[in-house]
């Protein structure tokens, strides 16, 4: 009989979790939305045999995100999107270095997003020195 109650105590807390999940992910205020046009950002096609890259709308990038996701809503990880060029699903964000021009993924796990890692320069962290040198100066 213990064991019955722990697992329908299990069973119910795993239910609350898909639910609170669903709710956190449907789209309520917030995201796309309030996102404005005309901020553009870097593609790229991880197919060895293609990369292609090229710049979208940061709205219409997060949107095809959003309907990508909503085929497996259970997944972890960013899905690719669907290359135009080779028509394969290997499409992800990119960055393209300001300071010596390489292309490469976005996002560096325990640093800046759009680290080179041809060159080493962050752009995010430039602006964030140059804020706060300004702050300490003012």
């Amino acid at each position: 009989m213990k064991n019955m109650v722990y697992v329908i105590v299990i069973a119910v807390c795993l239910v609350l979790a898909v639910v609170i999940f669903v709710i956190s992910r449907s789209g309520g205020s917030g995201g796309l939305a309030d996102m404005e046009r005309g901020e553009l950002i870097w593609i790229k096609c991880n197919n060895p045999n293609c990369g292609a890259a090229s710049q979208i709308d940061k709205v219409d990038y997060y949107a095809q995100i959003e309907d990508r996701m909503r085929e497996n809503p259970m997944s972890l990880q960013v899905p690719a999107l669907v290359c135009q060029e080779c028509k394969e699903n290997s499409v992800y964000r990119a960055v393209k270095c300001p300071k010596c021009g390489e292309m490469s993924s976005y996002g560096r796990p325990g640093d800046f997003d759009d680290r080179c890692p041809k060159c080493g320069f962050s752009e995010m962290e430039d602006k964030r020195k140059r804020a706060r040198e300004a702050r300490q100066a003012g």
